[in-house]
């Protein structure tokens, strides 16, 4: 495979799981609807993801002998797992109590330029004008793609709760991408992925467990809150969560944050046809410069590669 190719597949896996994870914050809002509180719905996708990770690691240990890994490096997994799947998912779900879907997609893709503000001064790879640039445009389509919301925002109790709420989680997820460019080397994306979100889905289990006082009583809810966890585990975390990672190990984590501005518009989509949310002006032109940008990085990133 070329180096051209090679590009190519990276922008395209980011942007599939781009797509995917932008299908999380719907899906959190319809659970919510079912009045379900918000460590109980993170266990319901932790758990019901977790098979599809225990047996991925299953398969991938068979495929390739296990070798010893430095300490260091299983810390720094653990703490990874911990920030990306965890702490950030916990921040962001109850950031979504508060405010509603758009506008936590627009607070939460803060983290592309934090990704690459990291990047740049912490493990040395740099964001060059263009791509700046690129960053620029994405951000302007953010702000027609929410303008409306910006500017008939309602300042309810507990806005600004959830505002940083989702702070954090944009600002812990960014730091699990920057840690993950430097672990998927040592341990590979399948191996990397399945053990980060094995502990990340162990995690949300001790925490509920503790917080319920070991009862794990789950069978009075209906099953359409199974139906919607279940979705949001399969569509919403597995897969994306490869893609991702495997997007991070061929075009690195800056590069799949800028392309993942994607996602904003996918929200506005389902949330229109879902949440019954309208689409205007503002948002088709935002929609418009968030594609264009995706289609000048992925040009940019086949003529490096030439």
């Amino acid at each position: 495979m070329t180096s051209s190719q090679n590009n190519q597949i990276g922008v395209a896996l980011a942007i599939a799981g781009a797509l995917c994870f932008s299908t999380k914050a719907v899906f959190v809002k319809l659970a919510y609807r079912l009045e379900v509180d918000t460590i109980t719905l993170l266990l319901l996708r932790m758990s019901l993801a977790l098979p599809f990770y225990l047996v991925t690691w299953w398969i991938s240990s068979r495929k390739q002998s296990p070798k010893p890994y430095p300490p260091k490096s299983w810390l720094l997994l653990i703490v990874s797992a911990v920030l990306g799947y965890y702490f950030s998912s916990l921040l962001d779900f109850a950031g979504l109590q508060y405010i509603d879907a758009s506008l936590e997609r627009l607070i939460l893709f803060i983290y592309p330029s934090l990704v690459a503000i990291m990047a740049h001064f912490w493990i040395g790879t740099k964001v060059k004008g263009r791509e700046w640039t690129t960053i620029g445009i994405s951000y302007l389509g953010l702000i027609l793609l929410f303008g409306k919301q910006l500017i008939t925002m309602s300042w309810s109790p507990g806005f600004w709760t959830g505002v940083f709420l989702v702070l954090g989680c944009a600002f812990t997820f960014a730091l699990y991408l920057i840690l993950s460019q430097q672990l998927i080397p040592v341990f590979g994306v399948m191996r990397f992925t399945s053990l980060s979100m094995i502990i990340a889905c162990i995690s949300v289990i001790v925490h509920y467990g503790i917080e319920h006082g070991g009862s794990f009583y789950l069978q009075h809810y209906p099953w359409q809150l199974w139906a919607i966890a279940l979705a949001m585990a399969f569509i919403a975390t597995v897969i994306p969560s490869y893609l991702v990672n495997m997007a991070i190990a061929r075009i690195g984590a800056a590069k799949a944050a800028i392309i993942a501005s994607v996602g904003p518009l996918s929200t506005i989509t389902l949330a229109h046809w879902l949440l019954g949310e309208r689409l205007g002006m503002l948002q088709i032109v935002g929609g418009l410069c968030i594609v264009a940008s995706i289609t000048f990085l992925s040009w940019q990133s086949k003529r490096k590669a030439a």
